[in-house]
């Protein structure tokens, strides 16, 4: 028979695989739209990644509750120095990118 702890236990465990498959496909958007926007102002994006620096609950314009994540990254106009970037995302959409000057 099963238990209300197992049921707890298995809710846990999918919760928990939910969270990793949605962080994964998040990161990915992330990456591929700092990767794009250094292209568009021919600009070298460094390390092929993002890293999260920011993790919270927010609502969006709709006033859902969603995750809203920061990732930061590094590119480089002339390969001298490296230069910081920021992608902020609203569950699965880019809300704002700013590339250092």
């Amino acid at each position: 028979m099963i238990s209300i702890l197992d049921v707890m236990t298995l809710l846990g465990f999918a919760g928990l695989a939910w969270y990793w498959a949605d962080a994964l496909r998040c990161k990915e958007i992330a990456r591929a739209a700092g990767l794009r926007a250094c292209q568009q102002v021919g600009a070298q994006f460094l390390d092929d990644t993002v890293a999260l620096s920011r993790l919270r609950l927010r609502r969006d314009t709709r006033g859902h509750v969603a995750l809203y994540r920061e990732y930061r990254f590094e590119f480089t106009p002339n390969r001298d120095f490296r230069l910081h970037g920021e992608i902020a995302m609203m569950g699965r959409h880019v809300v704002r990118l700013v590339l250092e000057p």
